[in-house]
């Protein structure tokens, strides 16, 4: 069981991400950015958001 229950939560992780990654890609081509700095801090923003529901998802990996 423990080794369906990791290879769910992989195939769950990359699911999410490429969802994740779409969603961004579509919110962002919407704004037209004039600054470069305000684009590189949004994207920056958006690249690290994610690392915070990927933890609940690959947590069958963490040791007990």
């Amino acid at each position: 069981m423990l080794k369906a229950k990791k290879l769910l939560s992989i195939i769950v992780f990359i699911l999410m991400m490429f969802l994740y990654c779409l969603l961004v890609m579509a919110f962002l081509v919407k704004i037209n950015f004039n600054n470069g700095l305000v684009e590189f801090f949004v994207y920056f923003v958006l690249g690290i958001l994610w690392v915070f529901p990927s933890m609940y998802i690959l947590r069958p990996f963490k040791k007990k």
